[in-house]
C-alpha cells in the first residue's frame, strides 16, 4: 500500500513542477515549487517507513 502512495506522489510532485515551470507568474511557480517540496519531504517519510 505505502509504495502504491509513494508512487502517485512522485507523479504528483512531477506533474507539479512541470507546471509550474511553466508559469510566467512567479509567486504561482514558488507556489508549486513549495507544495511539491513539501510534498517531497511527505513522501521520504513514507519511504522511511516502507523501508522499515
Amino acid at each position: 500500500m505505502e509504495l502504491m502512495i509513494i508512487l502517485f506522489l512522485l507523479v504528483l510532485i512531477n506533474v507539479l513542477i512541470a507546471i509550474g515551470r511553466q508559469q510566467q507568474r512567479k509567486w504561482l511557480r514558488f507556489l508549486l515549487t513549495s507544495v511539491s517540496f513539501i510534498l517531497l519531504l511527505i513522501t521520504l517519510l513514507f519511504v522511511l517507513k516502507a523501508l522499515s
